[in-house]
């Protein structure tokens, strides 16, 4: 019975495992404010937790203070938008935020050791709280996972769903979950490797199905009190 119970809280028909869920569009925001800046997209369409994003990476000869100054400028308060820009340090990088309307605009920046700066530009757009997403839709977990990340990257021709979960069961029920689970609905396991932890205390493992055109790959470590599970699923590979 217990067997049955877990194959139960699979949540879909398998069938539909690599379907991507309806999203949201690209942000419909006004164009990011961008001074002489040398830019490469990072992420030009992706969808984290619900909500969209794009990223592009900057390099440029100006220092880390003048190319805040200049965003501090662009997004000072004014009537339409009376907050000032958040400022604040994280990682090494020196970061500013302004929300404008419905748009959450992003500049991080550090020294590139050489008098210039390099960082990230990233804007995003809040959706209606009325419709919210439910993270890890359509995607099978054993009881009581816990969906920490959920992303769509759709690229041209090819997308992809990168999902971070955790519970409390073992690495070795994980896997034998997945193995069932989607290994018994006309995927084929390509690779299933032991990952053995050092000092011998226990093992992850590495698992690769396909079916098709599409690929379902995981990585399942211990975590204190359970496991954790990175699974990346793309159509298209």
């Amino acid at each position: 019975m217990a067997s049955k119970s877990l194959l139960l809280t699979a949540s879909l028909a398998l069938s539909g495992l690599m379907a991507i869920a309806a999203e949201p569009k690209k942000p419909d925001c006004a164009p990011f404010a961008l001074p002489d800046l040398k830019l490469t997209w990072v992420a030009p369409d992706i969808v984290h937790n619900g909500t969209p994003l794009q990223i592009r990476r900057f390099d440029s000869t100006d220092s880390v203070q003048a190319i805040l100054a200049r965003y501090r400028r662009e997004w000072k308060a004014s009537a339409q938008s009376p907050q000032d820009a958040i400022e604040y340090t994280v990682g090494g990088y020196q970061v500013m935020a302004k929300l404008r309307d419905r748009c959450f605009y992003t500049v991080q920046a550090r020294s590139n050791g050489a008098g210039g700066s390099v960082g990230m530009l990233a804007v995003s757009q809040l959706q209606d709280s009325n419709q919210p997403r439910v993270l890890g839709k359509d995607f099978p977990m054993m009881s009581g996972s816990v969906v920490a990340a959920d992303m769509t990257h759709r690229d041209p021709g090819k997308e992809a769903r990168t999902i971070m979960l955790m519970n409390q069961f073992s690495t070795n029920a994980n896997a034998d979950f997945y193995r069932r689970v989607i290994g018994g609905d006309g995927w084929n396991i390509t690779s299933d490797h032991l990952v053995p932890f050092k000092g011998g205390n226990g093992n992850g493992y590495a698992m690769t199905f396909k079916r098709g055109f599409n690929e379902t790959s995981m990585v399942i470590s211990r975590t204190q009190g359970g496991s954790s599970v990175l699974v990346n699923l793309v159509d298209k590979p």
